[in-house]
């Protein structure tokens, strides 16, 4: 390893752990700085060491805003852990296209899917009800959407009172 590339590895390094502690911080002053609103975060959980990242989060004002932002994201972590096809940095050919009609969850290989999971979340109005009740009442709601490979890709959202 050159000079450069570890000085480069460092850099990475030291910015990686600057960001998350003041990721930290942000979160800690957010869900302890009292009056209502639900806390909303977006993580990836592996089973097998119990490391958990934030990958996002957010404050919102009441438990619609939140379900808003838990839409939103679910859609937006599927494209990033299952990309689009037509993805401009991909090589043609090197990511299979969805096949429409294919039922949300594991695909035929019994392994599971959780792009498909996150992508149907938006459309499910039932959970979306339980949810606003769950919220309203102080409670958690979460999605979890596993790999199987030991990671877990959660949205989470929990009223702050």
């Amino acid at each position: 390893m050159s000079a450069m590339d570890f000085t480069a590895l460092c850099l990475g390094a030291l910015t990686m752990t600057v960001s998350a502690a003041l990721t930290g911080f942000a979160v800690a002053a957010a869900r302890n700085s009292g009056g209502t609103g639900v806390w909303c975060e977006a993580t990836v959980l592996d089973a097998d060491t119990h490391r958990e990242w934030l990958l996002d989060c957010h404050r919102a004002r009441n438990p619609r805003r939140a379900l808003r932002w838990i839409r939103a994201q679910a859609p937006r972590l599927a494209d990033r852990i299952d990309p689009s096809p037509d993805a401009p940095w991909a090589a043609p050919g090197t990511i299979r296209p969805h096949e429409p009609g294919r039922p949300c969850g594991p695909d035929g290989s019994g392994r599971p899917d959780p792009a498909a999971v996150l992508r149907c979340r938006p459309l499910d109005g039932i959970t979306d009800r339980d949810a606003l009740r769950v919220l309203g009442d102080g409670g958690l709601h979460v999605l979890t959407a596993p790999d199987g490979d030991g990671l877990r890709y959660r949205l989470s959202a929990r009223a702050l009172r």
